[in-house]
């Protein structure tokens, strides 16, 4: 049903649509300069693309962070809370359903806004696409990777549970965007206080990549507990 309601939202499947056109022409621009189909000296193809290239990245980051914000505070912005819990919906099983449909759907947003330039670099440089992960993945040892990839899908969970927080907090106000922010702010300060290091692998002994990569997965499981627990305490307790 979630998931249904979010496909639904002609606004942000717009906002999709133009973002895939967008970052298709930054590619295939950018590869047509790599390649000499198109002049890189001329000076309003180059302000053009660049400016493209600039808005894109821009739209990709703002729509990051607006598009799950949407998603989350729709019901309130609609006032449908109070009747969607006199139905008989308990706020706990609301609160996971919507957390899982809001990640489901900025993956799958994801995935088709990155789709075409994925699939063009791979077509056109297979190569130098194997290459560069070789390159990437000589860096890490084998007991690196899953660590790592553990610790990748925890952090982005937890991002979406801070931001599931910061808008039952604000009853889906825009103020909650703010919070969200202060709410990053301050898991970094902690972070910083507890003397979690920043991933570099170029001065760590071997093996003590995977040690970094578990602290911080640690940290990130805190985070959406603590998160989770008091968002979900909030909700309890909300005259809606």
């Amino acid at each position: 049903m979630e998931l249904y309601k979010n496909r639904n939202d002609n606004t942000y499947v717009l906002i999709i649509g133009i973002l895939m056109a967008m970052t298709a022409l930054t590619t295939f621009l950018g590869i047509g300069m790599i390649e000499g189909t198109f002049d890189s000296n001329q000076t309003n193809f180059m302000t053009f693309f660049i400016l493209l290239m600039v808005f894109s990245v821009i739209g990709l980051w703002a729509f990051s962070l607006l598009y799950p914000f949407r998603l989350l505070n729709v019901d309130y912005n609609n006032k449908v809370m109070g009747l969607i819990f006199a139905s008989g919906v308990s706020r706990e099983k609301y609160y996971f359903v919507k957390v899982g449909a809001t990640l489901l759907s900025c993956i799958i947003a994801t995935f088709l806004i990155l789709f075409i330039p994925a699939v063009t670099f791979l077509t056109v440089y297979t190569e130098e696409f194997v290459s560069a992960m070789q390159n990437i993945f000589g860096t890490f040892s084998l007991g690196d990777i899953f660590p790592f990839l553990l610790m990748g899908v925890l952090s982005i969970f937890a991002y979406y549970v801070t931001l599931t927080t910061a808008v039952i907090t604000t009853k889906g106000k825009i103020v909650g965007i703010l919070l969200f922010f202060g709410f990053s702010f301050a898991v970094s300060i902690v972070e910083s206080l507890l003397g979690i290091p920043v991933l570099s692998s170029s001065n760590m002994a071997p093996g003590s990549l995977a040690n970094v990569y578990y602290l911080k997965t640690l940290f990130a499981l805190v985070q959406i507990f603590a998160f989770g627990f008091l968002g979900l305490q909030i909700l309890k307790k909300q005259d809606l």
